[in-house]
Protein backbone atom coordinates (compact mmCIF):
# COMPACT_ATOMS: atom_id res chain seq x y z
CA UNK A 1 0.00 0.00 0.00
CA UNK A 2 1.31 3.36 -0.86
CA UNK A 3 2.95 5.74 1.86
CA UNK A 4 0.06 8.18 3.49
CA UNK A 5 -2.45 6.19 2.15
CA UNK A 6 -6.05 4.88 3.86
CA UNK A 7 -8.51 2.69 2.68
CA UNK A 8 -12.41 4.06 4.07
CA UNK A 9 -15.79 2.66 3.48
CA UNK A 10 -17.78 5.93 3.95
CA UNK A 11 -16.30 9.83 2.30
CA UNK A 12 -18.64 13.07 3.21
CA UNK A 13 -20.85 13.07 0.77
CA UNK A 14 -20.23 16.28 -0.96
CA UNK A 15 -16.90 15.16 -1.37
CA UNK A 16 -18.08 11.83 -2.61
CA UNK A 17 -20.79 13.13 -5.01
CA UNK A 18 -18.35 16.17 -6.40
CA UNK A 19 -15.45 13.37 -6.73
CA UNK A 20 -17.94 11.38 -9.35
CA UNK A 21 -19.49 14.30 -11.00
CA UNK A 22 -16.24 15.22 -11.85
CA UNK A 23 -14.42 11.94 -12.87
CA UNK A 24 -14.91 11.43 -16.77
CA UNK A 25 -15.62 8.30 -15.98
CA UNK A 26 -17.90 8.97 -12.92
CA UNK A 27 -21.42 7.15 -13.95
CA UNK A 28 -24.75 6.60 -11.23
CA UNK A 29 -23.77 2.99 -10.31
CA UNK A 30 -20.38 5.06 -8.72
CA UNK A 31 -22.96 7.65 -6.45
CA UNK A 32 -23.90 6.98 -2.45
CA UNK A 33 -27.18 7.13 -4.07
CA UNK A 34 -27.15 3.97 -5.93
CA UNK A 35 -25.06 2.07 -2.86
CA UNK A 36 -28.23 3.02 -0.67
CA UNK A 37 -30.58 1.40 -3.13
CA UNK A 38 -27.94 -1.30 -3.24
CA UNK A 39 -27.61 -1.57 0.43
CA UNK A 40 -31.88 -1.58 1.33
CA UNK A 41 -32.24 -4.31 -1.43
CA UNK A 42 -32.74 -7.82 -0.30
CA UNK A 43 -30.14 -10.12 -1.70
CA UNK A 44 -27.68 -7.30 -2.26
CA UNK A 45 -24.74 -6.53 -0.57
CA UNK A 46 -22.91 -3.22 -2.12
CA UNK A 47 -19.36 -2.47 -1.09
CA UNK A 48 -18.05 0.95 -0.97
CA UNK A 49 -14.12 1.73 -0.81
CA UNK A 50 -12.09 4.15 -1.31
CA UNK A 51 -8.43 5.51 -1.27
CA UNK A 52 -7.54 8.62 0.29
CA UNK A 53 -3.88 10.41 0.73
CA UNK A 54 -2.97 12.80 4.17
CA UNK A 55 -5.04 15.16 3.17
CA UNK A 56 -7.89 13.56 2.76
CA UNK A 57 -8.10 12.91 -1.73
CA UNK A 58 -9.34 10.86 -3.11
CA UNK A 59 -7.05 8.37 -5.23
CA UNK A 60 -9.21 5.63 -6.24
CA UNK A 61 -13.03 4.77 -5.68
CA UNK A 62 -14.82 1.46 -6.51
CA UNK A 63 -18.32 0.17 -5.80
CA UNK A 64 -18.98 -4.05 -6.10
CA UNK A 65 -22.40 -5.37 -5.31
CA UNK A 66 -22.46 -8.67 -4.05
CA UNK A 67 -25.65 -10.30 -5.86
CA UNK A 68 -27.21 -13.71 -4.46
CA UNK A 69 -29.65 -15.72 -6.33
CA UNK A 70 -30.42 -18.80 -4.38
CA UNK A 71 -30.76 -19.24 -0.70
CA UNK A 72 -28.51 -20.41 1.76
CA UNK A 73 -26.96 -23.04 1.73
CA UNK A 74 -26.97 -22.80 -2.01
CA UNK A 75 -26.13 -19.03 -1.30
CA UNK A 76 -22.41 -19.15 -2.80
CA UNK A 77 -22.63 -21.23 -5.61
CA UNK A 78 -25.21 -18.74 -6.93
CA UNK A 79 -23.54 -15.42 -5.74
CA UNK A 80 -21.13 -12.91 -7.70
CA UNK A 81 -19.53 -9.60 -7.20
CA UNK A 82 -20.74 -7.03 -10.08
CA UNK A 83 -18.92 -4.31 -10.50
CA UNK A 84 -22.09 -2.01 -12.86
CA UNK A 85 -19.21 0.06 -13.78
CA UNK A 86 -15.39 0.42 -13.74
CA UNK A 87 -13.78 1.56 -10.61
CA UNK A 88 -12.66 5.02 -10.35
CA UNK A 89 -8.74 6.15 -10.02
CA UNK A 90 -6.73 9.21 -11.02
CA UNK A 91 -4.59 8.81 -14.24
CA UNK A 92 -0.97 9.20 -12.17
CA UNK A 93 0.80 6.30 -11.02
CA UNK A 94 -0.45 6.77 -7.21
CA UNK A 95 -3.99 6.65 -8.57
CA UNK A 96 -3.52 3.10 -10.28
CA UNK A 97 -1.41 1.97 -6.99
CA UNK A 98 -3.97 3.11 -5.11
CA UNK A 99 -6.82 1.16 -7.08
CA UNK A 100 -4.59 -1.75 -7.01
CA UNK A 101 -4.59 -1.89 -3.09
CA UNK A 102 -8.49 -1.28 -3.14
CA UNK A 103 -9.22 -4.36 -5.64
CA UNK A 104 -6.74 -6.18 -3.50
CA UNK A 105 -9.18 -5.00 -0.65
CA UNK A 106 -11.84 -6.25 -2.46
CA UNK A 107 -10.83 -9.72 -3.43
CA UNK A 108 -9.73 -10.68 0.05
CA UNK A 109 -13.30 -9.75 1.48
CA UNK A 110 -15.25 -11.29 -1.03
CA UNK A 111 -13.07 -14.39 -1.69
CA UNK A 112 -15.04 -16.66 -0.13
CA UNK A 113 -17.98 -15.59 -0.75
CA UNK A 114 -19.19 -15.30 -4.17
CA UNK A 115 -17.20 -17.49 -7.28
CA UNK A 116 -16.22 -14.35 -9.39
CA UNK A 117 -15.98 -10.99 -10.06
CA UNK A 118 -16.94 -9.21 -13.17
CA UNK A 119 -16.34 -5.00 -14.10
CA UNK A 120 -18.84 -4.17 -16.62
CA UNK A 121 -17.41 -1.44 -18.33
CA UNK A 122 -19.24 1.62 -19.35
CA UNK A 123 -15.70 3.34 -21.17
CA UNK A 124 -13.04 2.46 -23.25
CA UNK A 125 -10.00 1.82 -21.30
CA UNK A 126 -8.30 4.12 -19.02
CA UNK A 127 -6.17 3.44 -16.53
CA UNK A 128 -8.03 1.52 -14.06
CA UNK A 129 -7.05 -1.26 -16.89
CA UNK A 130 -3.42 -1.54 -15.60
CA UNK A 131 -5.05 -2.02 -11.56
CA UNK A 132 -7.30 -4.33 -13.10
CA UNK A 133 -4.98 -6.56 -14.69
CA UNK A 134 -2.52 -6.70 -12.13
CA UNK A 135 -5.41 -8.10 -9.49
CA UNK A 136 -5.62 -10.67 -12.18
CA UNK A 137 -9.04 -9.61 -13.82
CA UNK A 138 -8.91 -11.08 -16.97
CA UNK A 139 -10.35 -8.59 -19.81
CA UNK A 140 -12.93 -10.12 -23.00
CA UNK A 141 -15.07 -8.59 -25.45
CA UNK A 142 -18.69 -7.49 -24.68
CA UNK A 143 -20.84 -5.19 -26.81
CA UNK A 144 -22.72 -2.40 -26.34
CA UNK A 145 -24.76 0.25 -28.62
CA UNK A 146 -25.10 4.01 -27.81
CA UNK A 147 -26.73 6.48 -29.19
CA UNK A 148 -25.75 10.08 -29.41
CA UNK A 149 -28.93 11.99 -28.53
CA UNK A 150 -27.55 15.47 -29.39
CA UNK A 151 -28.62 15.04 -32.78
CA UNK A 152 -32.00 16.01 -33.68
CA UNK A 153 -35.06 13.83 -33.46
CA UNK A 154 -35.53 13.15 -36.97
CA UNK A 155 -32.36 12.08 -37.79
CA UNK A 156 -32.12 9.92 -34.60
CA UNK A 157 -36.11 8.35 -36.35
CA UNK A 158 -34.01 8.29 -39.45
CA UNK A 159 -31.22 5.50 -38.21
CA UNK A 160 -33.80 3.34 -36.76
CA UNK A 161 -34.08 0.77 -39.60
CA UNK A 162 -36.74 0.46 -41.93
CA UNK A 163 -39.27 -2.06 -40.56
CA UNK A 164 -38.62 -0.58 -36.65
CA UNK A 165 -39.92 2.23 -37.98
CA UNK A 166 -43.06 0.77 -39.73
CA UNK A 167 -43.56 -1.37 -36.49
CA UNK A 168 -44.00 2.14 -34.26
CA UNK A 169 -46.14 3.28 -36.65
CA UNK A 170 -48.41 -0.10 -36.21
CA UNK A 171 -48.46 -0.13 -32.93
CA UNK A 172 -49.39 4.09 -32.34
CA UNK A 173 -52.48 2.93 -35.13
CA UNK A 174 -53.51 0.09 -32.87
CA UNK A 175 -53.81 1.98 -30.39
CA UNK A 176 -50.63 1.92 -27.71
CA UNK A 177 -49.98 4.67 -25.28
CA UNK A 178 -46.94 5.12 -23.07
CA UNK A 179 -47.09 6.82 -20.22
CA UNK A 180 -44.26 8.21 -17.57
CA UNK A 181 -45.46 6.64 -14.02
CA UNK A 182 -42.35 7.19 -12.11
CA UNK A 183 -44.89 6.47 -8.43
CA UNK A 184 -45.80 4.04 -6.74
CA UNK A 185 -48.75 2.86 -9.12
CA UNK A 186 -45.41 2.73 -11.53
CA UNK A 187 -43.52 -0.22 -9.72
CA UNK A 188 -46.63 -2.19 -9.04
CA UNK A 189 -47.20 -2.06 -12.83
CA UNK A 190 -43.75 -2.60 -13.97
CA UNK A 191 -42.80 -5.54 -11.47
CA UNK A 192 -45.31 -8.34 -12.27
CA UNK A 193 -44.42 -7.08 -16.00
CA UNK A 194 -40.46 -8.46 -15.24
CA UNK A 195 -41.60 -11.39 -13.01
CA UNK A 196 -43.52 -12.79 -16.09
CA UNK A 197 -40.84 -11.74 -18.34
CA UNK A 198 -37.71 -13.11 -16.60
CA UNK A 199 -39.50 -16.25 -15.59
CA UNK A 200 -40.25 -17.76 -18.97
CA UNK A 201 -36.70 -16.59 -20.31
CA UNK A 202 -35.85 -18.07 -17.34
CA UNK A 203 -33.50 -15.48 -15.74
CA UNK A 204 -33.02 -14.04 -12.10
CA UNK A 205 -35.28 -11.14 -11.21
CA UNK A 206 -34.40 -8.56 -8.39
CA UNK A 207 -36.45 -8.01 -5.82
CA UNK A 208 -39.27 -6.18 -5.95
CA UNK A 209 -37.54 -3.99 -3.13
CA UNK A 210 -34.56 -2.91 -5.82
CA UNK A 211 -37.33 -1.02 -7.28
CA UNK A 212 -39.36 0.38 -4.42
CA UNK A 213 -35.67 1.91 -2.79
CA UNK A 214 -34.81 3.39 -6.45
CA UNK A 215 -38.03 5.40 -6.44
CA UNK A 216 -37.86 6.63 -2.91
CA UNK A 217 -34.33 7.59 -3.19
CA UNK A 218 -33.68 8.66 -6.87
CA UNK A 219 -36.54 10.12 -7.73
CA UNK A 220 -36.83 13.08 -6.03
CA UNK A 221 -32.94 13.28 -7.01
CA UNK A 222 -34.34 13.55 -11.05
CA UNK A 223 -32.58 10.53 -11.50
CA UNK A 224 -34.96 7.50 -12.73
CA UNK A 225 -37.94 7.56 -14.48
CA UNK A 226 -40.54 4.34 -14.90
CA UNK A 227 -42.66 4.48 -18.26
CA UNK A 228 -45.50 2.01 -18.93
CA UNK A 229 -47.37 0.56 -22.40
CA UNK A 230 -51.09 0.29 -22.35
CA UNK A 231 -53.78 -1.11 -25.23
CA UNK A 232 -57.34 -1.18 -24.69
CA UNK A 233 -56.63 0.20 -20.91
CA UNK A 234 -53.71 -2.83 -20.07
CA UNK A 235 -50.51 -2.47 -19.74
CA UNK A 236 -48.10 -4.46 -22.19
CA UNK A 237 -45.01 -3.31 -21.26
CA UNK A 238 -43.32 -1.29 -18.66
CA UNK A 239 -39.36 0.07 -18.33
CA UNK A 240 -37.26 1.83 -16.11
CA UNK A 241 -34.15 4.29 -17.09
CA UNK A 242 -31.58 5.87 -14.62
CA UNK A 243 -30.62 9.06 -15.30
CA UNK A 244 -27.39 10.63 -14.60
CA UNK A 245 -24.74 13.42 -15.79
CA UNK A 246 -26.69 13.68 -19.22
CA UNK A 247 -26.80 10.06 -20.00
CA UNK A 248 -29.93 7.91 -20.21
CA UNK A 249 -29.19 4.76 -18.70
CA UNK A 250 -31.43 1.50 -19.75
CA UNK A 251 -31.94 -0.34 -16.72
CA UNK A 252 -35.09 -3.00 -17.12
CA UNK A 253 -38.23 -3.34 -19.18
CA UNK A 254 -40.32 -5.81 -20.43
CA UNK A 255 -42.87 -6.33 -22.77
CA UNK A 256 -45.85 -8.68 -23.43
CA UNK A 257 -45.36 -9.47 -27.38
CA UNK A 258 -48.97 -8.73 -29.27
CA UNK A 259 -49.36 -9.20 -32.88
CA UNK A 260 -49.30 -6.20 -35.06
CA UNK A 261 -48.47 -3.83 -31.69
CA UNK A 262 -45.02 -3.66 -31.30
CA UNK A 263 -44.53 -2.58 -27.65
CA UNK A 264 -41.19 -3.72 -27.32
CA UNK A 265 -39.98 -1.14 -30.78
CA UNK A 266 -42.48 1.91 -29.08
CA UNK A 267 -41.41 1.64 -25.73
CA UNK A 268 -37.71 1.83 -26.84
CA UNK A 269 -37.93 4.88 -29.51
CA UNK A 270 -40.38 6.78 -26.90
CA UNK A 271 -37.38 6.37 -24.40
CA UNK A 272 -34.87 7.80 -27.12
CA UNK A 273 -37.10 10.37 -28.03
CA UNK A 274 -38.05 11.13 -24.73
CA UNK A 275 -34.20 11.72 -23.87
CA UNK A 276 -33.32 13.70 -26.69
CA UNK A 277 -36.35 16.11 -26.19
CA UNK A 278 -34.76 16.79 -22.67
CA UNK A 279 -31.38 17.51 -24.09
CA UNK A 280 -29.59 14.02 -22.29
CA UNK A 281 -26.26 13.62 -24.65
CA UNK A 282 -26.67 9.49 -24.88
CA UNK A 283 -28.54 6.96 -24.20
CA UNK A 284 -26.67 3.87 -23.06
CA UNK A 285 -28.25 0.33 -23.99
CA UNK A 286 -26.66 -1.39 -21.31
CA UNK A 287 -25.20 -4.30 -23.02
CA UNK A 288 -25.34 -6.66 -26.27
CA UNK A 289 -23.94 -10.00 -25.35
CA UNK A 290 -20.43 -11.28 -26.38
CA UNK A 291 -19.12 -10.51 -29.77
CA UNK A 292 -19.32 -13.87 -31.81
CA UNK A 293 -21.90 -15.19 -29.61
CA UNK A 294 -25.73 -15.47 -31.62
CA UNK A 295 -27.81 -12.90 -29.14
CA UNK A 296 -31.15 -12.03 -30.00
CA UNK A 297 -31.84 -8.92 -27.67
CA UNK A 298 -28.35 -7.72 -29.56
CA UNK A 299 -30.42 -8.28 -33.12
CA UNK A 300 -33.39 -5.78 -31.46
CA UNK A 301 -31.13 -3.12 -29.88
CA UNK A 302 -29.37 -3.06 -33.48
CA UNK A 303 -32.56 -1.47 -34.71
CA UNK A 304 -32.47 2.00 -33.28
CA UNK A 305 -29.18 3.30 -34.83
CA UNK A 306 -27.08 3.31 -31.99
CA UNK A 307 -23.03 2.88 -32.49
CA UNK A 308 -21.68 -0.43 -31.34
CA UNK A 309 -18.84 -0.38 -28.91
CA UNK A 310 -16.75 -3.16 -27.69
CA UNK A 311 -15.76 -2.03 -24.15
CA UNK A 312 -15.53 -5.56 -22.54
CA UNK A 313 -16.03 -6.49 -19.77
CA UNK A 314 -13.54 -7.62 -16.44
CA UNK A 315 -13.93 -10.99 -14.80
CA UNK A 316 -11.73 -12.65 -11.83
CA UNK A 317 -12.62 -16.40 -11.24
CA UNK A 318 -11.87 -17.50 -7.26
CA UNK A 319 -12.37 -20.94 -7.53
CA UNK A 320 -12.52 -22.45 -11.38
CA UNK A 321 -14.38 -25.66 -10.46
CA UNK A 322 -16.88 -23.91 -8.24
CA UNK A 323 -17.38 -21.78 -10.91
CA UNK A 324 -17.89 -24.15 -13.82
CA UNK A 325 -20.26 -26.11 -11.17
CA UNK A 326 -22.56 -22.91 -10.83
CA UNK A 327 -22.75 -22.28 -14.32
CA UNK A 328 -24.13 -25.05 -14.81
CA UNK A 329 -26.55 -25.12 -12.29
CA UNK A 330 -27.51 -21.68 -13.81
CA UNK A 331 -27.99 -23.32 -17.52
CA UNK A 332 -29.59 -26.01 -15.73
CA UNK A 333 -32.07 -23.91 -14.40
CA UNK A 334 -32.77 -21.59 -17.40
CA UNK A 335 -33.64 -24.83 -19.50
CA UNK A 336 -35.97 -25.99 -16.88
CA UNK A 337 -38.37 -23.02 -18.66
CA UNK A 338 -37.85 -21.23 -22.21
CA UNK A 339 -39.15 -18.32 -23.38
CA UNK A 340 -42.67 -18.11 -24.72
CA UNK A 341 -44.59 -14.89 -25.68
CA UNK A 342 -42.54 -12.40 -23.05
CA UNK A 343 -38.96 -10.37 -24.51
CA UNK A 344 -37.35 -9.49 -21.74
CA UNK A 345 -34.95 -6.70 -21.41
CA UNK A 346 -32.34 -5.56 -18.84
CA UNK A 347 -29.19 -3.37 -18.10
CA UNK A 348 -26.68 -6.26 -17.57
CA UNK A 349 -27.58 -10.03 -18.98
CA UNK A 350 -25.74 -12.82 -16.76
Amino acid sequence: MLKNVRIVESLDHEQWDKYVYEHPRGSIFHTRHLVDVFRRTKNYCPLFLAAVDEGQQILALLVSVRVQTLPNPLGKLSSRSIFYAEPLCSDEPRGVEALSALLAEHDSRLRGKVLFSEVRALHAAGSEQEALTRQGYEHNGYLNFLVDLRQPSDVLWGRLTGSCRSNIRRGEKHGLTIEEVTCDKGVDTLYPILNLTYGHAGVPLADKSLFTHALRILQPLDMIKIFAAYHSGQPVGASVVLLYKKVVYEWYWGVQRIKSIYPAECVTWHRINWGQQRNYNFYDFGGAGWPHKPYGVRDFKAKFGGDLVNYGRYRKVYSPWMFSLGERAYEWRRKLTSPTKWLAGRRAPA
